[in-house]
């Protein structure tokens, strides 16, 4: 049912579906209130040098901003990749082509859930040709989760599952491609963990993208999407380290923590601060 409500919706226009998230973001953030508490918490302990005014303030256009997303992305499948290319540009091309080598070695990009986290990865594509395979978890929806797969994969594209990622990229390890990652997740139960100091908290980061780095020596960079203004974005690619060998798996990690809370602290309201993003308790020894 899931499934088929979200192709539904997808045939609907875009400005439509900008009308529906207008009315739909006005409900969720005042009617319905729509984990309300959790943004709220999120962003008082994210910024608590900020005053009530400005954490409200940033709240009300988070959730301008997260519907809006939600409409785009069920519009990904009615886009082509032109489409694609006027709506988001690309900056760091010429970083990414010196790591790839021309595009002829695959690189390790780590994004966070800012801006269109999905339409970034079309127009990487769209933009340098180069294949974008993105690494994710299940959805606890089937339907979702069905819909997700095949708008990551429409244009080529392999998504590959989390707890498969490594024996995939054993398999196609000479393959030319950008795995991505959207690495600011709650790390679950038997991932290896990291902490750090995160956005004014301590915060748990999974290692696993820093690992397979350092298995197969792929340079690893970062993805930032700025939203630009309704339905545009603009993506800028940076690197994060060129020989993942030369560093610890937690120094990969500590250096994408770095540049992604920068991002955040840049445009907060675009991050998605109704995620359940510190759930887990520091160890004792955590300083």
């Amino acid at each position: 049912m899931t499934y088929w409500l979200y192709r539904t919706l997808a045939l609907l226009p875009l400005p439509i579906k900008y009308g529906l998230s207008s009315l739909a973001a006005l409900l969720l953030g005042t009617v319905f209130r729509y984990r309300a508490r959790v943004v709220a918490d999120n962003l008082h302990n994210a910024f608590p040098e900020q005053d009530a005014e400005w954490r409200k303030a940033v709240a009300q256009r988070f959730y301008r901003q997260f519907t809006d997303v939600t409409m785009e992305i069920l519009h990904t499948s009615r886009m082509s990749l032109d489409d694609f290319a006027k709506r988001v540009t690309v900056g760091g091309i010429d970083e990414l082509d010196r790591l790839s080598e021309n595009r002829t070695r695959s690189v390790i990009v780590l994004t966070i859930h800012q801006g269109n986290w999905e339409w970034m990865m079309h127009a990487a594509n769209a933009h340098t040709g180069m294949a974008i395979d993105p690494v994710y978890r299940r959805l606890h929806s089937p339907g979702a989760d069905r819909f997700a797969y095949e708008a990551r994969s429409q244009f080529g594209g392999q998504p590959i599952l989390m707890e498969k990622v490594a024996r995939n990229v054993l398999k196609h390890r000479r393959r030319s491609r950008a795995l991505v990652l959207v690495a600011d997740q709650s790390p679950g139960q038997r991932d290896n963990i990291y902490w750090t100091q995160w956005l004014n908290q301590p915060t748990a980061f999974f290692t696993g993208p820093a690992t397979i780095a350092q298995l197969t020596q792929f340079p690893v960079m970062f993805a930032r999407c700025r939203r630009e203004s309704r339905g545009h974005y603009h993506l800028q690619l940076m690197p994060i380290t060129e020989a993942p060998g030369q560093a610890t798996p937690e120094e990969i990690i500590e250096a994408y923590a770095r540049v992604a809370e920068e991002s955040i602290r840049e445009e907060p309201e675009s991050f998605l601060w109704s995620n359940r993003r510190w759930k887990h308790r520091p160890p004792d020894d955590f300083t």
